[in-house]
């Protein structure tokens, strides 16, 4: 009987690394989906913004996917910031790659070409996201970030209409 054991437990383990391995690429190719460089181009039609940088991300698993995207804008005061995230969340929702998806959103004061490197868009990240959230009545944001679930983008889309 313990051969027979050893079959049915290394059958059940290929089993299941063949399932995590399908999971994984049906998964992967989901993310592929989010066309950056067109979505950052729509973002950045959105009056106000100065330019947009977008990123596909997969926080903790790569089943996670979050759309992260920072808006350069002219003003970087509450009333500003709520009003394009409003703005935002329209362009979000009407985009079949983002649409469905966690978005968070940052902003940084100036120009899209005043900071070429990733590093430097994050290191001037506007502390301002905790006072926009409060504003469109949404959750507590996470820091620098505006964190928000695909329900409350359609709700701040429906709100923008």
């Amino acid at each position: 009987m313990l051969p027979k054991t050893r079959g049915r437990v290394a059958m059940r383990v290929v089993v299941c690394v063949l399932w995590a391995i399908l999971a994984l690429a049906g998964c992967a190719s989901r993310s592929v989906d989010v066309d950056t460089a067109g979505f950052e181009t729509r973002l950045s039609a959105v009056p106000g913004v100065n330019g947009a940088m977008v990123e596909v991300q997969h926080p903790g698993l790569p089943t996670n996917t979050n759309v992260a995207i920072w808006l350069f804008l002219e003003s970087a005061d509450v009333e500003s910031v709520a009003t394009t995230v409003r703005k935002v969340a329209g362009t979000a929702r009407s985009d079949d790659g983002v649409r469905g998806r966690q978005i968070t959103i940052s902003v940084v004061q100036g120009t899209r070409a005043e900071f070429p490197i990733r590093q430097d868009v994050v290191a001037n990240s506007v502390p301002v996201m905790h006072r926009v959230a409060e504003a469109l009545a949404l959750p507590e944001s996470a820091g620098l970030m505006l964190v928000l679930t695909p329900e409350e983008v359609a709700r701040l889309a429906d709100v923008e209409d």
